[in-house]
């Protein structure tokens, strides 16, 4: 379907369902973002996630007004973009759906420069102070300045794509392999 703007600027709605089935053919990389208030640390699993500036150096997280962690972020002022591995989808859903209180259990975990909690185990991360907030649709964008990150292992990438986790075969160039 072709969402089609008429000429009185009205759009026509191509409404949730067909939103979410276009958004699935949409292969993203996922991340786990993270965020402390005092000494309670949060996390979520995201994949609206995306770089916006090299200067400064800035990120954005895309987090639905419907999920507690929309709150964290804010409350936080602070986050890190930690990206999974390809063989970290287990890690992926626990962060998607484990009670909150569960999902850092037995993980080791540091702070750099925000205080946000930054994964000891993943492929790269960044850690990032909330610099702005943008309310668009259902959703807030979140953007973080990012203060350090750092490339962790070459390990392919954990993507997600049609409610589902990509084997790196499929995407991977032979080089890497």
């Amino acid at each position: 379907m072709i969402v089609v703007i008429p000429q009185s600027g009205r759009r026509m709605s191509t409404g949730p369902e067909l939103f979410k089935k276009v958004m699935r053919r949409w292969a993203s990389g996922v991340t786990i973002v993270t965020t402390r208030i005092g000494e309670d640390v949060y996390g979520l699993t995201v994949s609206g996630f995306a770089g916006i500036s090299l200067e400064p150096p800035l990120v954005m997280v895309s987090i639905g007004h419907n999920q507690n962690s929309h709150n964290w972020i804010r409350d936080g002022g602070c986050y890190a973009v930690n990206f999974l591995r390809a063989d970290q989808a287990d890690l992926s859903d626990r962060f998607a759906t484990v009670d909150v209180r569960d999902r850092f259990a037995g993980l080791r975990y540091r702070t750099v420069a925000s205080g946000a909690p930054v994964l000891d185990d993943c492929l790269a991360w960044f850690d990032c102070r909330l610099v702005a907030e943008h309310v668009v649709g259902d959703h807030t964008i979140f953007v973080g300045e990012v203060l350090i990150g750092e490339v962790l292992s070459d390990a392919p990438p954990l993507v997600y794509f049609n409610r589902g986790y990509l084997p790196p075969s499929s995407f991977i160039p032979s080089s890497m392999r």
